[in-house]
């Protein structure tokens, strides 16, 4: 069946239908329901007593964290009929009945279906890299096509405050959102049943804030395009800091509807706070042992803030303290173990943790970390990483990430917490609004399945031919852009869709700060890339995953033969970008290599050790062909 994310339930029934041109609409806000029949499904004619039948029960204005969202749908030769409890179920239905549709004909069906995890989202960052509200939108229709039901936006960080504040006017980048687009988007979503989360980033990643308002802060800054953790932190000892944050928060509040906000709370680098006497005195006066605790009184008030609004909190796992409140919910991103001392601790957990975008990861490997997977299963999966062919290049840096199992479990009285669902992550240091298509498209479907079905499919063949039309239509955007890059070549656009970024952290950090963070020393290591580096570069529009290289692992000896020919002189084409020369004369020796094995000029375990030593970093570039070819030496 056509459906993706997989369905819990599908019962295949004899026969076709056509999908009518008329519906009847049983429920409450039946109009709002009546624009996404147009929008989805380009229906138009609304009418008692049709064969096809939508039925939900309840309906809200905004979507909510804990709704019920199953739906059954039932396809026959006498009708069509859509059942939910809530208006958002309903939707997935239509999600599902779009998919199924081809070209105005459906299959008789029976669907049961209802997510796994209620909490399925993406985080964006346009705190780093501007993305303006439309592409906003079309990431939102994306979600709505996959079933995923929050959008997070990282609304500020050290190079960027997106917000517009009437209360501190500074705060502003120049490139922001205005509160009347936010509040419009917040409803855009809403009516695809899509939640959206604001995150505005403290104590730390504040040098944008402190630029502004160097009043908040204990030492002078200046505007920043670094990348990496920055020393500004709020200072949490001065009055003036708490006053703004307040005047702040309720207007976020006034914009955002949603039941939580997002505080950050991450990567805190509290130098100032140690060397700061004012801020010692303040410890000493609070009866605060350390900076950690310092940070969980910060917490605390801002938590008090906004449970006063009727909100809840969420913080990313440093957040995590003895004395933080136990409803704040805990968003995990260092390791499988920091999932466990959060629901330990009695919170309530996000899992980010294998589902972070921005490190170029393919898809099945995202499909493996499953939120609810035990802790044993889930480090097991870590350290599998470090003998994964694709990521030798990284394994050493890897292995750095290891120091986060270190971290000593909270001791507390509270019941266990549970795990919400799963939330992918695309950062924004390498990803601005020109190459969020390639970065974003070709996995979210699997981070989709991960988040939604029980028992989801693996295959990467079947979920590939059930990407919705908007996946599609992003991804082939994308291979629009790279062609753009070789100038049309089609040569060496066939030959760089055999590459892929290189993994983890290598491309951001660059090899001097990510050696430097190998030996525990980064900060303050320069890095490659800042917010003015323009992202281009044919490694900027590469998919994370190469697709063309799961064709190539279904070809037959006889096609791979003929395209290694051709791969053979990639390393003479003229007029493509210096950067690329490297990997494309990788790619040249690696296909000799493999037509002298098959002419019986060298053995297979030869030509496998000569292909295997070509893969490794060209500049930013991996030759993943070779891992392919190797295969087919087997």
């Amino acid at each position: 069946m056509n459906v993706l994310p997989s369905a819990v339930q599908v019962s295949l029934l004899s026969g076709v239908r056509h999908l009518p041109d008329n519906v009847t609409l049983e429920g409450p806000d039946d109009a709002r329901m009546a624009q996404s029949v147009t929008r989805i499904l380009g229906i138009r004619r609304f009418e008692q007593n049709a064969d096809f039948v939508i039925h939900w029960s309840t309906a809200t204005q905004w979507p909510m964290a804990d709704e019920d969202e199953g739906y059954r749908l039932h396809v026959s030769a006498a009708g069509i009929r859509v059942d939910a409890s809530s208006l958002h179920g309903a939707l997935h239905g239509l999600a599902t009945l779009n998919q199924l549709n081809q070209n105005g004909t459906l299959p008789c069906v029976n669907i049961e279906d209802a997510p796994h995890f209620s909490w399925r989202g993406l985080m964006l960052d346009p705190a780093r890299r501007f993305l303006p509200i439309a592409l906003l939108q079309e990431v939102i229709d994306g979600l709505a096509a996959l079933k995923l039901n929050v959008l997070h936006l990282h609304l500020s960080d050290d190079q960027g405050f997106r917000f517009e504040s009437k209360a501190h006017p500074k705060l502003a980048s120049i490139e922001h959102y205005t509160r009347a687009e936010l509040k419009a988007l917040v409803a855009y979503a809403a009516d695809r049943g899509v939640r959206i989360v604001p995150e505005l980033d403290m104590p730390g990643h504040v040098t944008s804030w402190l630029a502004a308002y160097p009043e908040w802060g204990n030492q002078q800054v200046s505007p920043t395009q670094r990348f990496g953790v920055h020393p500004g932190c709020l200072n949490p000892a001065d009055e003036r800091v708490y006053t703004a944050i307040e005047s702040l928060l309720e207007e976020v509040c006034a914009v955002f509807p949603d039941r939580y906000v997002h505080i950050g709370g991450d990567e805190v680098h509290s130098s100032w706070w140690r060397d700061d006497p004012a801020v010692q005195a303040f410890m000493k006066q609070q009866d605060l042992a350390d900076t950690t605790a310092l940070q969980a009184y910060f917490t605390r008030r801002v938590v008090t803030m906004l449970r006063n609004r009727g909100r809840e909190v969420i913080g990313w796992d440093e957040v995590l303290h003895a004395d933080l409140p136990a409803e704040v919910v805990v968003q995990s991103w260092r390791g499988a173990t920091s999932r466990d001392r959060a629901c330990a601790a009695g919170h309530y957990c996000i899992v980010s943790s294998g589902f972070y975008l921005d490190l170029f990861y393919p898809g099945d490997l995202h499909r493996r970390f499953r939120p609810d997977l035990s802790e044993a299963d889930l480090v097991s999966q870590e350290d599998g990483l470090l003998t994964d062919a694709r990521f030798q290049h990284v394994a050493e840096g890897m292995k750095w990430t290891r120091a986060w199992r270190a971290v000593q479990p909270i001791e507390r009285t509270f019941p266990r917490g549970k795990i919400l669902g799963g939330e992918a992550c695309l950062w924004g240091e390498l990803v601005d609004r020109e190459c969020l298509d390639g970065r974003l498209w070709s996995r979210l479907p699997d981070i989709a399945q991960c988040f939604w079905a029980k028992n989801p499919e693996q295959d990467d063949e079947v979920l590939r031919e059930r990407w919705p039309e908007i996946v599609r239509t992003g991804v082939d955007r994308n291979r629009s852009r790279l062609a753009k890059v070789v100038q049309g070549n089609a040569t060496a656009l066939e030959a760089l869709e055999l590459c892929e970024p290189v993994k983890w952290y290598a491309r951001l950090l660059g090899e001097v700060a990510l050696n430097a963070r190998i030996r525990g020393s980064e900060m303050p290591q320069a890095r490659p890339y800042g917010t003015a580096t323009e992202l281009n570069r044919a490694v900027d529009f590469l998919t994370p995953e190469s697709l063309l290289c799961r064709d190539v692992r279904q070809w037959s000896v006889d096609t791979v033969a003929r395209s290694c020919a051709r791969w053979a002189k990639l390393d003479g084409l003229n007029d493509v970008p210096d950067d690329v020369r490297p990997v494309f004369g990788a790619i040249a020796a690696a296909a000799r290599t493999w037509l002298d094995c098959l002419s019986g000029d060298l053995s297979k375990e030869e030509a496998s050790r000569v292909i295997r030593e070509l893969y490794r970093p060209y500049g930013e570039y991996l030759p993943a062909v070779a891992l392919v070819l190797i295969e087919h030496l087997k």
